[in-house]
């Protein structure tokens, strides 16, 4: 065998035939291939169940074949939705059942433990005519008896979390990017009366909130007290050592630069804690003075616009950490962020957070990581600052007493421009509502008016603006207008 193989291992590999070979070889492992099935209406299930050659449970386990669009094998179960395959453990789908007798009509709590569905469970029958799946068990849980049907829509095969977070209410969901012009033409303004009192504008209102980040509610009464009103209509208060409430209003010796007239650069507040706060509030009580407007940046766009221009910048903004503190005699407070956080840590995927608030950024000279990539992320750095102040991404207005903005803190960026206190008063009372709340306000809301929610859209303008290079604005020269 070695004087037949030894002239054949000295050749060039490429000038060896090896079709002739491979075709005399017989090998003694069982086809793959299976018999023809006859075609019906899941080619693509069945294709799969072929080409892995699947032994097929279901006359073993149903006693007949299994319904069309499904196959079952020994541990699972594989179903077409809408075209597409979702293959689910017997056990794991077992746990998934939300019947009355699997789960209190009331309190919505389950009545068992994932733990005390036998491991070895099977179905026993069957049904799915492509909306919704039902199953009887073999060996269930004990105690439940031989007439439990588990029952799963369509729906909660594809995603049965309650606010799953690419959803349109949730985490991930899909934004409407926007700059200066895109918000002056299409800005969400709901009367107060409307938002506490009339159900549908309110939806409307947090649909608006979903997409943009951002909203005005206007006509609110002259009291202290409409802010935490308009706040709790999301969800609780997010109580913090600035208090339930706050005012944001110039003071001696103030512990934090927003309680000056001096200009404020943009930024994203409480980043110094374990959770920031999702949204944010600012009702008007007072605005006489010169000077004070609000400036508000799209953080999302101008990193989105960053991706695609330089996405070596991009992905440093990922890496980069920066610290941030709150350090005063009566509270400290300290915590890290990514500048840019991605679904998953994938870059192609959406942006879940920006992190970035410099007015309360802390030393990070100890981290030998930024030490060793400063050069990049230092570049990478100054792009996403010089992206986020060009004009064309800046949109400012002056709020009026009576006017509050809502804002989702960790994608809309504010900021300040200085005010001049000799002449006039300044005074905005501000709150807070987590993510976590405010998501599930999205939900329900899209749960008691599902055509409303979806019927209820952004027109972008006709003529939106391309990202160029354009004049700067910042809080500090007021060019934005």
């Amino acid at each position: 065998m070695s004087r037949v193989l030894t002239p054949l291992v000295r050749l060039p590999w490429r000038s060896i035939p090896l079709r002739p070979f491979l075709a005399r070889r017989s090998y003694s492992t069982p086809s793959t291939e299976q018999a023809q099935e006859p075609k019906t209406a899941y080619p693509a299930l069945n294709g799969v169940i072929s080409k892995h050659s699947y032994t097929d449970y279901a006359q073993e386990y149903l006693g007949k074949p299994a319904p069309e669009g499904v196959r079952l094998v020994k541990a699972r179960l594989s179903v077409m939705v809408d075209g597409e395959i979702r293959g689910f453990r017997y056990m794991l789908l077992r746990d998934a059942c939300k019947c009355n007798l699997c789960v209190d009509e009331h309190s919505k709590q389950r009545k068992f433990r994932t733990t005390d569905i036998p491991p070895l469970i099977v179905p026993r029958d069957v049904k799915w005519d492509g909306k919704e799946l039902q199953i009887k068990w073999s060996s269930d849980i004990e105690g439940w008896g031989p007439d439990h049907v588990s029952k799963y829509n369509a729906t909660m095969l594809k995603d049965q979390r309650a606010n799953p977070p690419r959803s349109d209410t949730g985490k991930m969901r899909r934004r409407l990017f926007w700059d200066k012009k895109t918000m002056q033409e299409v800005q969400h303004w709901v009367s107060y009366e409307d938002y506490m009192n009339d159900e549908k504008a309110f939806i409307r209102s947090m649909r608006h909130l979903a997409l943009m980040g951002i909203i005005f509610v206007k006509d609110i009464p002259d009291s202290r007290e409409m802010v935490e009103k308009i706040a709790t209509r999301m969800g609780p208060l997010r109580n913090t050592f600035y208090g339930p409430t706050w005012d944001v209003r110039s003071v001696p010796q103030a512990k934090n630069v927003a309680y000056t007239n001096v200009s404020l650069g943009f930024h994203m507040d409480l980043m110094y804690m374990n959770e920031p706060p999702g949204f944010q509030l600012l009702h008007c009580l007072e605005n006489s003075c010169d000077g004070g407007e609000s400036l508000f940046v799209d953080s999302f766009r101008a990193a989105d616009l960053l991706r695609w221009r330089s996405p070596e910048a991009f992905k440093d903004l990922s890496k980069l950490h920066l610290s941030y503190e709150y350090n005063h005699k009566e509270h400290v407070y300290n915590n890290s962020w990514p500048v840019l956080e991605m679904e998953d840590g994938d870059l192609t995927k959406q942006i879940v957070h920006v992190n970035y608030s410099p007015p309360f950024q802390a030393p990070i000279i100890s981290d030998d990581h930024i030490h060793k990539h400063w050069s990049e992320y230092r570049r990478a750095l100054a792009m996403f600052a010089s992206e986020i102040e060009r004009g064309y991404n800046v949109f400012q207005l002056k709020l009026n007493p009576g006017e509050c903005v809502i804002f989702e803190n960790r994608r809309v960026l504010h900021a300040r421009n200085k005010f001049n206190t000799e002449q006039g008063k300044r005074w905005l009372a501000g709150a807070y509502v987590d993510e976590d709340a405010v998501l599930s306000t999205f939900r329900t809301s899209r749960n008691a008016h599902a055509q409303l929610w979806h019927e209820t859209r952004v027109q972008r303008p006709r003529n939106a603006p391309k990202a160029a290079a354009g004049k700067q604005a910042t809080a500090k020269n007021n060019e934005t207008e």
